[in-house]
């Protein structure tokens, strides 16, 4: 792996983004009359912004919720888009308004998280949705609120593209974990079959076998003759299928490869959340990781 230079998204650069959205919307407008048009041309003008801002999640489109039909949907902001000029009546913000209401409550209680933000938009002004309950367990309709209309201006479109980077990411619901990380992703297998190997030809054995041999006596506490006794064939073929790992690899020594995956997976979450909480706009654990050298990513992943 070589080193390579990390993109820094900062609040420097974004200004320059918001100028280029404001320009590139202005002339979708010249040729726009249609709610459809305005949403995919805006959409366009969001693909290389997004690169920029070095965005992972895929926007969903008119995404199927118990209200309706979302016009488009990034990580944990909905976009509800309003033929040009509609915001002109207050009674369309208003529509436009209840309808985010609607679309935010149930990804609230979808994902099981009220960190979400709602835009209106019309192409020439935007307003914000969000929740100010935040503490609450049950999303009560009547504590959104709306920030806007606002002109969009560089100032407006500033406000979006960082309410767009805080909140791309997938929320951290259970289902979103075992789809990117539970056995039937990519890299469930891969890195299970790669422990596997690791605990039996790898690194000091000694030092390996004594941890290995300390979870088994607490495991086996635990779990009693289902851990130890004649038990452990069906588990074994199960876990093996799983994971797509040999036949051949013990039962006992595959759980424990398991359970070290999962243990290394959720201290990466733990510093990756403490990382965008504790730094800057544009900071990522898991980017940083991505573009140091080997060396360097033995020595972060140790002191992790």
């Amino acid at each position: 792996m070589t080193k390579k230079s990390l993109p820094n998204v900062n609040h420097d650069s974004l200004p320059k983004l918001a100028d280029s959205l404001v320009s590139g919307t202005k002339k979708i407008l010249r040729e726009t009359r249609t709610e459809e048009d305005l949403r995919i041309g805006f959409e366009k003008l969001l693909e290389p912004i997004r690169s920029e801002l070095n965005l992972k999640s895929t926007p969903r489109y008119e995404k199927a919720i118990y209200s309706g039909r979302s016009d488009a949907v990034h990580g944990q902001v909905i976009i509800e888009y309003e033929p040009p000029k509609s915001f002109s009546s207050k009674r369309n913000i208003d529509h436009a308004y209840g309808q985010l209401v609607n679309y935010l409550s149930d990804e609230a209680k979808e994902t099981k998280l009220n960190q979400v933000v709602g835009v209106g938009f019309d192409g020439e002004q935007i307003f914000f949705v969000q929740y100010q309950d935040k503490d609450g367990k049950a999303i009560d309709k009547t504590k959104f609120f709306i920030r806007g209309p606002y002109d969009f201006t560089p100032e407006s479109a500033r406000t979006f593209l960082i309410h767009l980077r805080a909140l791309s990411r997938l929320p951290l619901t259970a289902e979103n974990l075992a789809q990117k990380f539970g056995p039937q992703s990519e890299l469930a297998p891969k890195m299970v079959s790669a422990l596997a190997n690791a605990l039996e030809y790898w690194g000091d054995q000694t030092h390996i076998r004594t941890f290995f041999n300390e979870w088994k006596r607490l495991f086996g506490i635990v779990y009693g003759e289902q851990f130890t006794g004649g038990h452990q064939e069906k588990e074994a073929e199960t876990l093996s299928k799983l994971y797509k790992v040999g036949k051949e690899t013990d039962f006992q020594e595959l759980l424990f490869c398991v359970h070290t995956y999962f243990a290394f997976l959720m201290k990466l979450i733990a510093a990756e959340l403490l990382t965008l909480r504790d730094t800057s706009f544009g900071s990522s654990l898991a980017s940083e990781l991505a573009h140091i050298s080997d060396d360097e990513l033995k020595s972060k992943l140790s002191d992790i």
